[in-house]
């Protein structure tokens, strides 16, 4: 059976969060309520809970099948993850980059850079 949509989406924003090797309150806290407000069954739920204890890495091999505004949507949500901690690392910046490259979105990311931190961070 093909994972949930919106864990597929739980787990790219742990990726993200864990990309420098740890997850600190505040990106736990917003995954925390992203795992509340998705429509995810009890059992998905406990897997998206699952991210925050163990390092997810980023599997761009199943993004094919979005739409171009899901891939825009999942980004602007990866960059705004990698801005809760308000420190854009290295590791941050090239997991972004390998997530727009799966995704395909081109320029399209330097516009949602833009206004998630203000300015082009990749």
């Amino acid at each position: 059976m093909a994972e949930n949509q919106f864990l597929s989406v739980i787990r790219i924003w742990a990726a993200m969060a864990w990309a420098d090797d740890k997850v600190v309150a505040a990106e736990a806290l917003a995954m925390e309520r992203l795992i509340q407000a998705a429509e995810l069954s009890d059992a998905d739920r406990a897997t998206a809970r699952g991210f925050l204890k163990e390092k997810v890495e980023l599997d761009t091999s199943n993004l094919g099948a979005l739409t171009d505004e899901a891939r825009r949507g999942i980004y602007k949500a990866a960059c705004r993850m990698a801005a809760v901690d308000r420190n854009l690392d290295e590791p941050e910046r090239a997991l972004l980059v390998k997530l727009r490259d799966g995704l395909k979105i081109g320029a399209a990311a330097a516009e949602i850079e833009t206004a998630v931190f203000g300015a082009t961070k990749t």
